[in-house]
């Protein structure tokens, strides 16, 4: 009987499943025992080929040669080669009878795999660990139940359509945007991801811009009882005056009235815990509770499974559990039974602990279940040594698994509505009646009744005096920004990346000079807006990345080839290239080279650039600290108006500029003086802004 070669994605996985199958014999690359031969790959090994390595005529960009072929097969990545030629002699050694396929158990891991099997050219048979954690118990129960590589054919096919896919749209797409609307040298990057998530960014930053305040008024009143009221229109909604003289008028009309109550509603309302944490669900909650961009808490949840072992698979996108699970739950529970998370485990209610379909639904559950902490026995000691963000992540984790095994949340909701002289004024209240799961979920500030407005009972009929009425000042609000906690979520929504690779989408946004990141907030550049503005429409819709994983669907299930999935995206692009042949010449407005220039230092004279977090002096290494800050109290500076700035000294004026007392917003124009940006009010100096010569930022 032969050996078997286990192979996993990384060094540290596969050291784990040495000791587990009690492999202990180091060498170069592997470990090797009587029975089991342990080796990994170092991520990805083996990639597609780029068409100009295996035609160089495909180095030079043109027209007529577009579209590429499909990738002409596979290449050993840069820097990996020694690890590759160790697994090959591994699978090729004479005593080695069969492999066990341990990569990252989700599409792109097994395609992986499945690459590296293909260049060292292995004909011996193939079992699939599909491991959902890497702790001791996880992995021992993966090894006694390996699946055979025939139910992962469709994953495998999806997969290759996919890598292929995206490989066809990036490469042609970016040639074609680039030869036809690019100057200056500048290369237009497309992505069939990155670009409708793009053209989301700039469409929100455009209808910031564009945004103007509108003023209006509302009519409120408070009764002898203490609670308040609000003027409803005809049609239910609040009344919103566009003037104050109507509302006063409208207040003066109903001075001293009475009213009568004509409607009292309460009802008694209950809400469970949410479901457990996806991980784009975990990024969302991260990012807007601790600021962590998607990147950040990848990589905590990654070092939680990989490197700890107290977390399970991260890169799920699954909010339920499978009853295979349900099994073993108070094990995991009783794994949390440390520090501050003792005392909560142990106030679960004992019939609480019962596979509630909401959250145990093997229906609802993809290639992983949701996020959960794993079976293991030294989770306190470990959780101590944390680093704060590994800390604050896998508390998220924690808090949402022992919620959902806590009572729902209670609460009453009333609402009243009174006429006074024919005219309806609204209020609504709610009273918690047991904060249930939230004692788990919410913060302890948040665990009180805070400003939950509390009516009296009340029944129709019932006289409700009105003791004043005060007209209130309210202004419409622009939309907000996308941001390090909703950015996720919204991707999410649109199909746009998978839990894998959103992270790493917005990663490449940003690296490409297409977005920047400014306090939490993304925001598009003068290059992204114009760049977005040449797409056909079709090309950067939200809904392009879901049609495109609706046809990847049909291939993993057979219903639709890999050769005609890549057909269709050749056809599509013909027809686009027919569209946009002809405008390489002078036509159309051209981005890149001058079309992206903000001005000329006024200190030295050579180049200002945009940098990520200030436009900078481009003679910054010859010793010029000349810079203008983008965001000056609270005001992102857009490109435009530094360029008004550097050519006439002053801007036109600008609003939305913060009080340094957090109490409301002016405007100013920002000029100036002495080589340092001022406030002006009126043409008169006002406090310094920032910029002017100072320490500049390396971009």
């Amino acid at each position: 009987m032969g050996k078997i070669l286990v192979i996993a994605e990384k060094p540290s996985a596969g050291k784990d499943m040495a000791k587990v199958l009690g492999v202990t014999e180091s060498h170069n690359g592997y470990m090797e025992g009587s029975k089991y031969i342990v080796t990994w790959a170092l991520g990805h090994l083996v990639g597609l080929k780029n068409p100009e390595e295996t035609d160089p005529r495909y180095k030079k960009w043109r027209l007529e040669d577009l579209p590429l072929p499909d990738a002409p097969g596979l290449k050993i990545l840069p820097g990996k080669e020694g690890q590759f030629q160790t697994i090959k002699k591994l699978i090729n050694r004479s005593d080695v009878d069969s492999l066990i396929n341990a990569g990252d158990a989700g599409r792109e891991g097994y395609l992986i795999q499945s690459w590296i099997y293909r260049m060292a050219g292995n004909r011996k048979p193939v079992k699939v660990l599909w491991a959902n954690s890497l702790t001791d118990e996880a992995l021992r129960k993966a090894f006694a139940d390996l699946k055979d590589e025939k139910e992962f054919q469709g994953i495998l096919e999806e997969a290759e359509a996919r890598a292929t896919g995206d490989q066809k749209f990036g490469y042609n797409y970016s040639r074609m945007l680039t030869l036809t609307k690019g100057a200056g040298g500048t290369v237009l990057s497309y992505g069939r991801c990155q670009t409708p998530l793009l053209n989301m960014i700039v469409q929100r930053d455009m209808e910031i811009d564009a945004f103007r305040p509108t003023t209006y008024y509302r009519l409120e009143c408070t009764y002898a009882k203490g609670f308040k009221g609000v003027l409803l229109n005809e049609k239910g909604k609040p009344v919103n005056f566009l003037n104050r003289a109507d509302a006063e008028k409208k207040r003066n009309s109903l001075s001293g009235m009475e009213g009568t109550v004509v409607r009292y509603q309460e009802e008694e309302k209950e809400e469970k815990a949410p479901m457990l944490y996806n991980l784009a669900e975990l990024q969302a909650v991260c990012g807007k509770k601790y600021g962590y961009t998607a990147e950040q808490t990848l990589a905590a949840a990654q070092a939680l499974y990989e490197k700890h072992k107290v977390l399970s698979y991260p890169r799920t996108d699954s909010r339920a559990l499978g009853m295979d699970l349900y099994g073993e739950i108070r094990q995991h529970l009783g794994s949390c039974r440390f520090g501050q998370y003792l005392d909560m485990v142990d106030r679960i209610p004992e019939g609480n602990i019962t596979a509630d379909k909401r959250y145990f639904n093997d229906a609802k559950v993809t290639d992983h279940h949701a996020l959960i902490p794993t079976i293991h026995a030294d989770m306190g000691n470990i959780y101590a040594g944390l680093p704060e963000t590994e800390k604050n992540v896998f508390d998220e984790v924690i808090r949402s698994f022992i919620s959902i095994f806590y009572p729902p949340y209670r609460y009453s909701s009333a609402q009243i509505t009174v006429d006074a002289g024919g005219n309806l004024f609204q209020s609504a209240g709610t009273t918690i009646r047991s904060l249930g799961y939230k004692e788990i979920l919410k913060p302890a500030k948040e665990k009180g009744q805070g400003d939950m407005v509390i009516l009296p009972r009340m029944a129709e009929g019932d006289k409700a005096a009105i003791d004043s009425m005060e007209v209130l000042e309210k202004k419409t609000e622009a939309p907000a920004r996308y941001n390090v906690g909703n950015i996720i979520k919204v991707m999410e929504k649109h199909g746009i990346g998978t839990s894998a690779t959103r992270a790493e989408i917005l990663k490449k946004l940003e690296k490409r000079k297409y977005i920047t990141l400014e306090k939490g907030k993304y925001i598009s550049t003068e290059l992204g807006r114009k760049y977005i503005a040449v797409i056909p429409e079709e090309l950067k819709a939200a809904d392009l990345t879901r049609k495109y994983e609706e046809q990847l669907a049909l291939v993993n299930s057979g219903q639709l080839s890999r050769k005609e999935f890549l057909a269709q995206i050749d056809r599509e692009f013909i027809r686009h290239l027919k569209q946009f042949n002809g405008q390489s010449g002078d036509g159309g407005e051209k981005l890149g080279g001058e079309t992206v220039r903000i001005g000329n230092c006024p200190a030295c004279g050579k180049e200002i650039r945009e940098g990520k977090k200030n436009y900078y002096c481009s003679g910054y290494k010859e010793g010029c600290n000349f810079f203008i800050m983008k965001t000056i109290a609270g005001k992102r500076i857009p490109p435009g108006a530094v360029t008004q700035l550097l050519e006439k000294g002053v801007t036109g004026n600008i609003s939305g500029f913060n009080k340094r007392n957090g109490e409301g917003s002016f405007s100013a124009k920002l000029a100036l003086e002495n080589g340092k940006v001022v406030f002006r009010f009126d043409g008169k100096k006002g406090k310094g802004g920032n910029g002017g010569k100072g320490k500049v930022q390396d971009p």
